[in-house]
């Protein structure tokens, strides 16, 4: 195969490369796949190609190479599918192969942004968690599963989504729309019976004074309407989600916290 020095090393591309420099029957996975199927949380359609990983057949030799890794599957490659014109493993096995070997606080993201996708479904999830029983780290998987939403719409949202689940709390409903009948705003996730929403916010030091404005106008806006919003940022979910969890539990009027092993 023989490509054009100028092209950027698009995923695929450097995929495909990689394969035919293999050999033998090699099957796209984990990273590498979820990056082709467009859930890789890592940051764009380059990420996931610092190390490439592909799946060959149950007894072969688990060869590490710089930047490439070939996995023995006791599952086998009999489910792979022709993708961007590489053959990977499908999107909910993906899915599912990606969460089961990655920190806890990712799985729930990964999974939202593979509903997201469109490319599988939570039946999909399930059928090919089923498939991996006995697999390292697909109890976890499992109870993650029945979480997971589409309508996420930021992986930090679905980590800070997950640190609620985990400490005990009720579930939120992501996306929530709030309307006075001729404007309309929507909240990262919240929870509608007690008029307490959470949002995420990123990038606070790049906010314009014309986005300022607005943001402190759609605040008072729900104030207005008896919302109570609670704003985190990425501090707070990976350094201080303790106390995190705790504020939001005084705002739900301290329900009885029934903590998760996610």
């Amino acid at each position: 195969m023989f490509a054009d020095g100028d092209l950027p090393d698009r995923p695929e591309l450097l995929v495909r490369a990689a394969s035919l420099w293999l050999g033998g029957d090699l099957v796209a996975c984990h990273s590498t796949a979820a990056v082709l199927w467009g859930f890789d949380l890592r940051g764009g359609e380059a990420a996931g190609t610092d190390v490439l990983h592909f799946l060959g057949p149950a007894d072969i030799d688990n060869r590490r190479l710089s930047g490439l890794q070939v996995h023995p599957s006791s599952l086998g490659t009999d489910d792979a599918v022709l993708h961007r014109g590489i053959w990977c493993t499908p999107p909910a096995r993906t899915a599912c192969d990606v969460v089961r070997l990655s920190a806890s606080i990712d799985g729930l993201a990964t999974l939202d942004a593979a509903l997201r996708g469109g490319t599988c479904d939570r039946e999909d999830l399930a059928d090919a968690c089923a498939r991996q029983r006995g697999l390292r780290g697909v109890v976890r998987l499992g109870r993650l599963i029945p979480c997971a939403d589409a309508g996420a719409e930021s992986p930090m949202e679905s980590r800070m989504r997950w640190r609620f689940l985990a400490g005990g709390l009720p579930a939120p409903r992501v996306q929530v729309e709030v309307t006075d009948g001729w404007r309309r705003h929507r909240l990262d996730m919240g929870w509608e019976d007690v008029l307490v929403g959470a949002e995420f916010d990123g990038l606070e030091s790049h906010m314009t004074r014309q986005q300022l404005t607005a943001d402190r106008d759609r605040h008072n806006w729900f104030t207005d309407r008896s919302w109570r919003l609670l704003h985190f940022t990425a501090t707070d979910v990976y350094r201080q989600h303790e106390r995190m969890v705790a504020a939001v539990a005084r705002h739900l009027g301290n329900p009885r916290r029934t903590i998760m092993v996610l």
